[in-house]
């Protein structure tokens, strides 16, 4: 090989070895990664308006019952006259009797009343609160049922990443993996040159 061939030769490899470390020093070409992936999925917009829970009834107690019958019975016949023949002959005892009949009378009806109006007052009371607890239970079904919604969507987005990352990864070793074929090559290709020269 006469100096004027080694030396073009020389150039020659020359420039091959700067091509290719310039190849090699490039970045390589960033895919997007809907390309790699597909299209994202879109998120789940999961309502932020919870719908109302319908309101617990509002708290109505019976009535009590009226106390007027027996309080204006109350006074059982007026002053009693001091001796017993008078008594008997006015008739007084006849109406104190007939007072303490109307009085025992409205009495037992005031009682019944009461009987009545306590346990009208007690189921008012458990309707009130089986309502109320009602409505808090539907609340609550709804936060559960949220929550299982936003695991769900939260779980998938876990995948989706995992997945996305196992790309970026496998992209990151082919650039590597072509890198390191790329240096085999300049070093083969030395390698060959320096016997030639050698």
């Amino acid at each position: 090989m006469t100096p004027e061939e080694f030396e073009r030769e020389r150039l020659k490899s020359a420039a091959d070895l700067d091509r290719v470390r310039e190849r090699a020093s490039e970045e390589p070409a960033v895919r997007s990664t809907e390309s790699v992936l597909g299209p994202r999925e879109p998120v789940k917009e999961i309502e932020s308006i919870v719908p109302r829970s319908p309101e617990a009834p509002a708290w109505n107690p019976p009535a009590p019952p009226d106390l007027s019958p027996v309080n204006e019975s109350w006074p059982a016949g007026g002053p009693r006259p001091s001796s017993g023949i008078s008594t008997l002959l006015d008739g007084s005892r006849e109406k104190d009797r007939e007072a303490q009949v109307k009085f025992n009378a409205d009495q037992v009806q005031l009682d019944n009343a009461l009987v009545s109006w306590t346990a009208a007052h007690f189921a008012a009371t458990h309707t009130h609160y089986d309502a109320a607890i009602a409505r808090m239970q539907k609340r609550m079904d709804d936060i559960d049922t949220r929550h299982r919604e936003l695991e769900r969507e939260l779980v998938r987005h876990v995948h989706d990443m995992a997945r996305r990352i196992d790309v970026v990864l496998g992209e990151g070793e082919k650039g590597r993996v072509s890198h390191e074929a790329a240096l085999r090559s300049i070093r083969e290709r030395l390698r060959a040159l320096e016997e030639m020269l050698g």
